[in-house]
């Protein structure tokens, strides 16, 4: 249809310019908007136009033509997905990729996203290359359910007289017209009310479920589908020559609205979720009610500039490859500007796209397979696809390094159980060494000494490698790292990879249970009070904090803060003098460490996250150590800081192996238990020496009660 395949042109490529992160299409994300409008009218008109001819739907055969049109092109995707992490596993890595792959191929994919598959740690791991599936899955259960109302609406009871009733029967057209308006309203509340629930379920903008969701997404849809049955409604209007210069305009004020919305909306906005959407959506739709009313109007010779009626006729293709190829040609890996990366990006993907036009899309739309061969054929490439996946999983794991004994001590000079000297990684209130660690040979005897580990996700995966070693210095660990969640985070939000995402209980800003199952989240002081808990339960000779999360963009008061400002510092500042005071209570030392430096990979445009900006590691790293630095009697307790950034990031700057060690997760951000022994050889001797004067001072004994493990059970999602 004129102008139609120009409309999905450019939402494709408004997507990829958006990941790509062309500063000219901030609002590129709207795209997957327009292809939900020409959906909704084309699916809508498909219906309705059966109907009219006919009388019925014949849904069997709308769901198998559906199939024939969406399903090849997806299973062959999927395949080469597998195949590539048969042969380069480092490409797409991902540790849910059998999940991913069962909810694209059964389309339900957004809401796989929405209960994990998108989360705290999907967004530290390498993102899955099936990630964009979630808006395939949005249509296909659209395609499922929206026939069934249609049919419903113009069918059920149609033509027929109530047994109470003494007037004849209707007449058909009347009843017909009467079933076509109450659809059309129906479609139009609908696009309205899910709007509406999108803005109630993200007043503060964007949120997996929200994002994700059939329910609040279903507006462009719902939105194509009104217009396409208002356009069979008022047909004869269509004809007229004043309703054709009025659709002229109008599809030109769509494509300005469109671009409007694409220039001026970040995707940190939160108008799109109050709103945004839905007029992304009725933009969409204006133009195409131009396309279809003008067919020779501005809009549609704007639309059918080459190449985009071609790119067009492939939209499809090219939307299914674009974000693995996205993923593969990085910036982190070709470190290229953001141009050449779009238009590499771009290039590829619609030669990608062509190609299985031409040999997989179009042969078997055309009937290339006769019935009882897709019988056949279907069973053999899921089974064939869901086998190379498998595959890839054991090849991934085969190819992860095994650890093998411990570290060697050798690695830093000395006995295997001899101290380091007070390293430069271990200084008492801020300065550069403490008299007090001097000979922790006395260690090794008695009672072993109590570490509790706390912080977010950097802290539990440290605990992993500590664990291991611990024994070998009288030291017994007790991790308790909770993902997502670190001091700072009081607020309902906060930003990685891009993503708004709630943090982890205790910290998320929500009433309920905590992950111990004791109440309290929901307020500032709720990871205060969880922390009051375990140093009352534990007892602990040294409590060692690590994390990552004060260096993410945090919803702070009303608007969004970072390191760097004012406010925001002297805020972590003030949490850290919290934090030494809460864990000090009972007489235990307390060790800050330092965050090392991060590297997560580049974001679309190539240039690092914000969050692994050094500069934001180095204000925090300034400011662990100025809270620290209190003169005694202060009531604060006292504080040591351990230098992690030091060992691991040589040189000042990120690094993923240290002494030959793999230090670091495929993510570049947490600890492989390899990089925890490393060091381990220089914290374990430390906390052994702190420890013992409380142990001494204060006995507590055993660990109380049942200890988790020192490998958390949330770890083996991490590409560790």
């Amino acid at each position: 249809m004129a102008g139609l395949d120009g409309v999905r042109a450019l939402a494709v490529m408004g997507i990829i310019a958006f990941h790509s992160g062309l500063s000219s299409v901030p609002g590129g994300f709207y795209g997957v908007d327009a292809f939900f409008v020409v959906s909704g009218y084309l699916i809508t008109s498909l219906l309705l136009g059966e109907f009219n001819a006919t009388g019925h739907i014949q849904l069997q055969r709308f769901w198998a033509r559906r199939a024939r049109r969406l399903l090849p092109a997806l299973v062959v995707l999927v395949a080469v997905v597998g195949l590539v992490l048969n042969v380069a596993p480092h490409l797409l890595a991902t540790p849910h990729i059998v999940g991913d792959v069962l909810a694209a191929l059964f389309y339900f994919s957004n809401w796989y996203s929405i209960h994990g598959g998108v989360s705290y740690f999907s967004l530290a791991a390498q993102p899955s290359p099936l990630l964009h599936t979630w808006s395939l899955a949005i249509e296909e259960q659209f395609y499922l359910v929206w026939p069934l109302v249609v049919l419903a609406v113009l069918k059920v009871g149609a033509g027929r007289r109530m047994p109470w009733s003494r007037m004849a029967a209707p007449d058909p057209q009347s009843t017909r017209r009467r079933r076509l308006h109450l659809l059309f309203w129906l479609a139009s509340l609908g696009a309205l009310a899910s709007a509406v629930w999108m803005g109630h379920l993200a007043p503060n903008g964007f949120t997996a479920r929200t994002y994700y969701g059939t329910d609040t997404r279903a507006q462009g849809l719902l939105v194509g589908a009104a217009l396409a049955t208002g356009l069979i409604l008022w047909r004869e209007r269509t004809r007229t020559v004043g309703f054709e210069r009025l659709a002229k305009v109008v599809g030109l004020a769509g494509i300005v609205g469109t671009g409007v919305l694409w220039a001026t909306t970040s995707e940190y906005s939160t108008d799109a979720f109050r709103g945004g959407f839905l007029v992304a959506g009725l933009c969409a739709a204006m133009v195409v009610f131009g396309a279809v009313v003008a067919p020779k109007g501005p809009a549609v010779t704007l639309l059918e500039i080459p190449p985009l009626p071609a790119l067009g006729r492939i939209s499809y293709g090219i939307y299914l490859w674009y974000w693995p190829v996205l993923l593969v040609i990085s910036g982190s890996r070709l470190h290229w500007g953001v141009y050449p990366l779009f238009l590499t990006r771009t290039a590829v993907t619609v030669v990608l796209a062509g190609l299985s036009a031409h040999f997989v899309e179009e042969p078997i739309r055309r009937g290339a397979l006769h019935p009882r061969q897709i019988l056949v054929a279907v069973p053999a490439a899921l089974a064939a696809t869901l086998g190379l996946v498998f595959t890839a999983t054991l090849v991934t794991a085969s190819a992860t390094p095994a650890l093998g004994p411990s570290v060697a001590a050798a690695s830093i000079g000395g006995p295997a159980l001899a101290p380091t000297s007070a390293p430069a990684s271990a200084s008492a209130s801020g300065n550069v060494s403490h008299p007090a660690l001097a000979d922790s040979s006395a260690t090794l005897s008695g009672p072993p000494v109590k570490v509790l580990l706390v912080g977010d996700s950097m802290a539990g995966s440290l605990g992993v490698g500590l664990g291991d070693d611990a024994a070998r210095y009288n030291v017994r660990i007790v991790n308790e790292g909770i993902p997502g969640c670190s001091l700072s985070m009081t607020s309902s939000e906060i930003r990685v990879l891009g993503y708004t995402v709630p943090p982890g209980l205790p910290c998320a800003a929500i009433s309920g249970a905590n992950s111990d199952g004791n109440s309290g989240g929901g307020t500032p002081d709720s990871l205060l009070a969880q922390w009051r808990r375990w140093i009352d339960a534990y007892n602990p000779d040294v409590v060692v904090y690590l994390a990552r999360g004060e260096t993410f963009d945090q919803e702070f008061g009303s608007q969004w803060e970072h390191l760097g400002q004012s406010s925001f510092d002297s805020y972590v500042e003030s949490r850290y003098r919290q934090a030494i005071k809460v864990l000090s209570s009972r007489g235990a030392t307390v060790v800050l460490s330092t965050s090392p430096y991060y590297d997560s990979g580049a974001s679309p445009s190539g240039s690092p996250w914000p969050e692994d900006t050094p500069g934001r590691v180095d204000i925090d790293n300034q400011l662990i150590r100025e809270a620290a630095d209190v003169p005694a009697g202060t009531g604060t307790g006292q504080a040591y800081v351990f230098d992690l950034n030091a060992l691991i990031s040589p040189h000042g700057q990120f690094a993923p192996d240290v002494d030959g060690i793999s230090a670091r997760c495929g993510d570049g951000v947490h600890i492989t238990p390899a990089g925890g022994q490393l060091i381990g050889l220089h914290l374990l001797p430390v906390l052994a020496q702190l420890g013992r004067a409380h142990q001494l001072a204060s006995p507590g004994g055993a660990w109380v009660g049942d200890l988790p493990p020192s490998t958390p059970s949330w770890y083996a999602n991490l590409p560790c």
